[in-house]
């Protein structure tokens, strides 16, 4: 049985690697939050986890005042409006995140540090306005699993920027032409 090489934790290959999964993550954050406010605003009562969510639950206990919190279909008034207008600046936030992240280490940690807010938002919205704050609990262990993929990336990113860049390997005959002694 063949075992596994070791990986090496500060190779340019397994940062770049963080990298991208910390990216991944926060489009998927970005898509999801996008797919719950089409259900908020069609009034299904779907909830995707894995998103943002105190653009959503600004928006929806917002929805909820201009409705006066009465069972049924709730309209979507100018308050709600204006608060999808409000989630859609912090999306675009989290989208230029993401488009920069890929050049500039610190637009993954200014994704991180949103997203840690968003977090203690939760935990505050959760046990603040809920009746039953656990009902949340797997929102808050998959909020804590994308916060854990952020720092990683922001991490790797702040690494890679430091470590220098790979030479690239000289042709064995040219390096036969310029030093003689090599060989």
């Amino acid at each position: 049985m063949k075992s596994k090489d070791p990986v090496d934790k500060n190779s340019r290959k397994f940062l770049e690697r963080k990298i991208s999964t910390g990216r991944s993550s926060l489009l998927l954050i970005i898509v999801l939050t996008v797919v719950n406010f089409g259900f908020l605003l069609a009034d299904r009562g779907t909830y995707f986890l894995f998103s943002a969510s105190v653009p959503y639950y600004l928006t929806l206990f917002m929805k909820g005042v201009e409705n006066n919190f009465v069972m049924g279909s709730w309209e979507n008034g100018p308050i709600t409006m204006v608060c999808v207008a409000i989630s859609a600046i912090v999306l675009v936030i989290y989208l230029l995140c993401w488009i920069f992240s890929k050049k500039g280490s610190g637009w993954m940690t200014a994704a991180m540090v949103l997203f840690i807010v968003d977090t203690v938002g939760l935990v505050v919205i959760s046990f603040g306005l809920l009746e039953d704050p656990w009902s949340n609990i797997i929102d808050f262990v998959l909020h804590i699993w994308a916060v854990a993929e952020l720092i990683m990336a922001s991490n790797a990113a702040r690494k890679l920027k430091t470590m220098p860049q790979e030479q690239p390997i000289a042709d064995m005959a040219d390096l036969s032409k310029t030093d003689p002694e090599v060989f």
